[in-house]
């Protein structure tokens, strides 16, 4: 088995839990064996992702071929936190090699000194990408970011279609689902207020704050999880949701009675980053310049309906894949703003708590 996760064994796996347990593997064999089994394990790597179906298919694309083709194994979990990532560095208890982020957390810990600077001349082997380069992360895809709601309940003209009709809880009554940070819930704010989706930035946070009391009472779920964007969905506990388009497909596929209102949507780099002090600096490398082979990024998007960062990989995507594809020139389409988070991440992120919680 290529990949060790949290679905296959029902619990979080450490890297010292790992390589403790497979050193136990090989007690009362022969001397060759404990040694192949050390060696095996002294070769391995903690994937941190955000969980849920896309990350089952980032194991299935990515992480099974790059077992295969290596021979490295892979221990692969949900969790991504930046948090986390931030203690582990700050007291040197490094249990993570390379983990997914979404760029404006990962640009705020490149500033924050938490990160690995990238050596490109490993992750792009294969050329030079145009977009999704920095010092400190690297996007490997973008996710669509909507609204999610059922269409059983609210059939066409009865859900909101953008984030004005999502603010407007007259019209459109029901309870509302939104992330537990501020990215995005700004961004979603100014343009309910009526700003341009590119004239977000840089953000009026005032004016941000002022339109997100307006909806603050419906929101009956503010979200950790990325999982649970879904599932609240799925259980009827929440009635329009910030979500992603690649997820609502996946419950889709499943049966789910979900919908993702295509149009005005916010594209958000996925990014692969390197705690600062791992010492697997090197395979997180190989392991990050893997996720952008156009053959593979082209599989990945094909099953999640994710927008790739190689544009080799559009013509390897099926017809119907590449037909739903955002148009990057598209008015309403929103790229959100890596940068500018990288500087008002930490003092948006303490106001943004204190609001939610008074």
């Amino acid at each position: 088995m290529s990949i060790i996760s949290k679905n296959s064994i029902h619990k979080t796996v450490t890297r010292r839990q790992f390589l403790r347990n497979s050193a136990a593997v090989g007690i009362g064999l022969a001397a060759p064996s404990l040694l192949t089994t050390r060696s095996r394990a002294a070769e391995s790597l903690v994937y941190i992702g955000y969980g849920g179906s896309t990350q089952d298919v980032i194991n299935k694309v990515f992480i099974e071929s790059f077992t295969k083709e290596t021979g490295i194994e892979i221990i692969s979990n949900p969790g991504a936190d930046l948090a986390k990532l931030k203690a582990q560095v700050q007291t040197g208890n490094i249990e993570w090699d390379l983990v997914n982020l979404i760029g404006p957390q990962a640009s705020a810990a490149g500033n924050d000194g938490l990160l690995e600077e990238i050596d490109y001349a490993v992750v792009h082997k294969n050329g030079p990408l145009e977009r999704g380069q920095s010092k400190f992360f690297n996007t490997y895809y973008f996710s669509r970011g909507g609204i999610g709601f059922n269409p059983e309940k609210f059939p066409a003209g009865r859900h909101p279609t953008g984030w004005a009709e999502f603010w407007d809880i007259e019209r459109f009554p029901g309870r509302r689902g939104l992330r537990s940070r501020p990215e995005d819930n700004l961004e979603m704010a100014l343009i309910a207020d009526g700003v341009a989706p590119r004239d977000v930035y840089p953000i009026d946070v005032d004016r941000a704050f002022a339109s997100l009391d307006k909806i603050k009472q419906s929101v009956a779920h503010w979200i950790a999880e990325t999982p649970q964007t879904v599932s609240l969905l799925q259980n009827n506990e929440v009635d329009f949701v910030f979500t992603y388009s690649s997820r609502i497909e996946a419950a889709q596929k499943q049966g789910s009675s979900v919908d993702f209102a295509y149009g005005p949507n916010f594209l958000t780099p996925g990014t692969h980053v390197i705690p600062k002090g791992t010492k697997k600096r090197d395979i997180a490398m190989q392991l990050m310049g893997h996720f952008l082979r156009p053959d593979l990024q082209a599989e990945f998007c094909n099953q999640t309906g994710s927008t790739p960062i190689n544009p080799g990989a559009v013509p390897l995507m099926k017809a119907e894949v590449q037909a739903n594809q955002p148009k990057f020139d598209d008015p309403e389409v929103m790229f959100v703003d890596v940068d500018w988070w990288a500087q008002n991440y930490v003092e948006t992120s303490r106001r943004f708590l204190e609001w939610r919680l008074t």
